[in-house]
């Protein structure tokens, strides 16, 4: 199991976050905090592994609004592309109807 990291976040607070996963797990308004629930984490994943507190490293924020924009732009896309379906239909259902 790999170690769990406390480190200073770049807005406010504490992150504890895995050594292999740039995610932050949770974030707290101080370090004693984050390193409690940084335990916490390793007990409820077994218990190996251990809490390092890097007091000169700051976690960066984690860019997700790249990912949610992707999905808004395909979502729209999708909308157009049923808006298309539905007036070519009531078209062809209108040019064959008497």
């Amino acid at each position: 199991m790999p170690n769990v990291l406390v480190v200073r976040d770049e807005v406010d607070g504490w992150d504890v976050v895995r050594e292999d996963d740039p995610q932050a797990l949770t974030n707290t308004p101080t370090k004693d905090s984050a390193v409690e629930a940084a335990k916490q984490f390793l007990a409820d994943d077994g218990g190996e592994g251990e809490v390092v507190v890097r007091e000169d490293e700051v976690h960066q924020l984690d860019d997700t609004g790249r990912g949610v924009k992707t999905y808004v732009v395909a979502l729209l896309g999708l909308l157009a592309v049923i808006t298309a379906i539905i007036v070519i239909t009531s078209l062809l259902a209108y040019w064959t109807l008497p």
